[in-house]
């Protein structure tokens, strides 16, 4: 972005004379400024943060706990019991601990004094290749991109909304300046046939026509500038500073001039093929696999292995040599299973289903992107041939004024026919600018529904 541009959009009150703002300037301010593209960043940041919490399973973790009772004289029992815990990635955790218990009333399944021990515990079936923890955490992270697609998507909308101002904005900033011309252009005439008058070269009725076509580009002009005023306001809500205070265009600031790009539709549809919104569907799709993944496991039996060697004092590994199902272990085996399979073939199906209601919903977004892509194809290429057709059309209204004007200062034709020949002129012209305003309308809505502004 030029200086200028910053300079005006930080600091709006620094006179300065008459700068061009671009399409390009404007994309750039509204994608670093626009609140809208700021929350967007914060709902990145939120992904990230879930992801953070999702990580918390598989953190290590240290409890300790000591518990004593003592009643009427008896020790009942004082136990600390202290214990390390390492979850891995592939379901499979380790365990490390230490017991110290004693007193007169202790559980006969305990063991008095110190104990410390080693272990491991293992899903052996289901919960085996996938458990929750594991898959909330690979969504959290797929939900970090689809958030991405999101943001994106918001961006793409927002910069072309903002472009519709703009070029609204052109429009009116150069339909301004085309009446403007034509009234400068009448106020002469005006004044050359008043002084004609006086002179005695022309009637007085050509003075009345003279004044009525002043008034009509000056009643114009009024208008036009009301429609510049309004698209000027229109453009200004979506221009920000960085302190997180809107911008309202200034009147030294004049819209620049744009020159047309070129092409293809084959590139524009390869385009599309990596539109955000339909690239979100994908990160959904990869999602419900993992869900998928996730009920199948409810479908098979749940069976627990836990294991733990243990060691008298504090000193775990003293005696790891000997055999490990010989003394000195703990050890359990759980196994459950549901003889129907009601929940979990429920689930299942229910998984199964959405993906395919998630896959018809891409396949229909995919279509309607691409027949948005065609579509505006279409509208931008017929409105390029529509004003080179304009321009001929002006060209041959500029010849039949100038035309009229040699003939009315030879006596040979009326002003009323000159002011008419004008008033088509400017209405050409308008035209001319009306379409030039809806090609790049059309470019811009061709850009926006290949997704390419969220880039």
């Amino acid at each position: 972005m030029r200086p200028l541009v910053i300079l005006l959009l930080l600091f709006p009150f620094v006179s300065i004379s008459q700068s061009t703002f671009s399409e390009e300037e404007l994309i750039a301010v509204v994608k670093k400024f626009h609140p809208i593209v700021k929350a967007a960043a914060i709902d990145i940041d939120m992904a990230n943060a879930n992801l953070l919490s999702n990580r918390a399973p598989f953190d290590p973790a240290v409890k300790w706990n000591n518990s004593q009772k003592t009643f009427d004289g008896i020790d009942y029992y004082n136990r600390g019991l202290g214990e390390l815990k390492i979850p891995t990635w592939y379901g499979l955790d380790f365990y490390a601990g230490t017991e110290n218990i004693s007193g007169n009333r202790t559980n006969p399944e305990e063991t008095k004094g110190k104990l410390s021990y080693i272990g491991v515990s293992l899903p052996l079936v289901q919960n085996m290749v996938l458990d929750k923890r594991r898959a909330a955490w690979r969504t959290a992270k797929l939900l970090v991109n689809q958030t991405e697609m999101q943001r994106r998507t918001a961006v793409n909308q927002l910069v072309a909304d903002a472009l519709q101002a703009y070029w609204n904005w052109w429009q009116h900033f150069n339909s301004v300046r085309l009446v403007d011309s034509s009234l400068s252009n009448a106020q002469k005439r005006f004044t050359m046939v008043k002084t004609a008058f006086i002179l005695g070269d022309r009637p007085a009725i050509d003075t009345i026509e003279a004044l009525a076509q002043v008034q009509t580009f000056a009643l114009q002009k009024t208008e036009v500038e009301m429609q510049l005023q309004k698209s000027s306001i229109e453009l200004s809500g979506f221009l920000w500073k960085e302190d997180n205070q809107s911008y309202q265009l200034s009147e030294e600031i004049v819209p620049a001039p744009k020159a047309m790009m070129d092409i293809s539709l084959d590139d524009l549809l390869q385009k599309g093929n990596l539109h955000p919104e339909l690239l979100t569907y994908k990160y959904k799709l990869n999602s419900l696999q993992i869900e998928k993944k996730l009920k199948f496991q409810s479908l098979l039996p749940d069976i627990d292995v836990k294991y733990q060697y243990l060691s008298k004092g504090y000193n775990p590994t003293k005696n790891l040599g000997t055999s490990f199902f010989e003394n000195n272990y703990r050890f359990a085996l759980s196994f459950s299973m549901p003889l129907r399979l009601s929940e979990g073939r429920g689930e299942f199906q229910k998984a199964k289903l959405k993906i395919k209601q998630t896959s018809l919903q891409q396949l229909d977004k995919s279509t309607q992107i691409q027949n948005k892509i065609k579509q505006y194809f279409t509208e931008w290429q017929q409105t390029s041939k529509q004003l080179t057709t304009q321009q001929n059309i002006i060209s041959n209204y500029f010849l039949l004024q100038k035309g009229e004007e040699t003939r009315f200062f030879n006596g040979e034709s009326s002003l009323f026919l000159v002011n008419s020949r004008e008033q088509k002129t400017l209405e050409a012209k308008q035209k001319q600018i009306e379409l030039q305003s809806k090609r790049y309308k059309a470019f811009t809505n061709l850009l926006w529904s290949a997704g390419v502004f969220g880039n």
